[in-house]
C-alpha cells in the first residue's frame, strides 16, 4: 500500500502547494500540544504527535512516533520532523541513544532541561538558577502568571513574548552541537525561531 498524500493533513484554508508541514512529537500529551496550536497559519501546519493515554511518553516513544508518522506519509523534503522532549527523569544514556537515532535520521531536536515549563517561564523572565525542578518551575509559573494548568494553559499570554522566549533561551545555549542543554534551559527556541520565520515574522 503506497503512502497517504501530505495534502490529507491540510485544512481547507491551507494553500495546498506552499505550505509547509512541522510534524511535532511531544513528550508531553497536553501543555505543548495546547501550546504549538498558536502557530496556526494558512502558510504552515503544525501536526502534533502528543503522547496518548497508554502513557508511552519516554524519549524512545517520542521517536517511534515520528517514525510511523513518517512511514505512513508522503512528506516533501521542505517537511520538517521535530523531536520534542525532556531531559527530566530519564537519563543520559537513554537520551543520548535517541537524540543520535533522530539525527541519523534527519529529525530535529527540541529538548528541555529538566523540562517544557522551563520553556515557559522564559516568555517572562529569566530562568532562576534556584529552580532545579519540574515542581519549582511549575511553581514560578504560578507566581508569574497567578495560575498554571499544563492541561489548560492561556495562550494569550504567551504569544506575545514568543520573541522574547527565543532571545533568552538562545543566550542561555546558543551552541548548535548540543543535542540538549547541558544546565538549565531549553532548545524548543530552534523550532519557535523557525516557525516565526515561516509565518513571516523575523526573530
Amino acid at each position: 500500500m503506497g503512502k497517504i498524500k501530505r495534502t490529507k493533513l491540510l485544512d481547507r484554508e491551507h494553500d495546498r502547494r506552499d505550505t509547509k508541514l512541522f510534524i511535532v512529537a511531544t513528550e508531553g500529551k497536553e501543555t505543548e500540544k495546547q501550546y504549538f496550536r498558536m502557530f496556526k497559519s494558512t502558510r504552515i501546519k503544525v501536526e502534533i504527535l502528543a503522547t496518548t493515554e497508554d502513557g508511552k511518553s519516554s524519549p524512545e516513544y517520542v521517536l517511534e512516533r515520528l517514525d510511523t508518522f513518517k512511514e505512513r506519509y508522503d512528506l516533501t523534503d521542505d517537511d520538517m520532523l521535530w523531536l520534542v522532549s525532556d531531559v527530566d527523569r530519564w537519563g543520559d544514556k537513554k537520551l543520548s541513544s535517541v537524540c543520535s537515532q533522530a539525527r541519523q535520521r534527519s529529525y530535529n531536536l527540541a529538548i528541555s532541561n529538566p523540562c517544557f515549563e522551563v520553556w515557559l517561564i522564559l516568555h517572562f523572565e529569566d530562568i532562576n538558577t534556584q529552580d532545579r525542578t519540574c515542581d519549582n518551575f511549575k511553581a514560578r509559573l504560578r507566581i508569574i502568571l497567578g495560575s498554571y494548568n499544563g492541561s489548560n494553559l492561556d495562550i494569550s499570554a504567551y504569544k506575545p513574548k514568543t520573541k522574547d522566549a527565543v532571545n533568552r533561551a538562545k543566550n542561555l545555549h546558543p551552541s548548535s552541537q548540543q543535542d540538549w542543554p547541558p544546565t538549565l534551559g531549553t532548545h524548543v527556541y530552534r523550532l519557535v525561531e523557525i516557525l516565526l520565520k515561516s509565518l513571516g515574522s523575523d526573530c
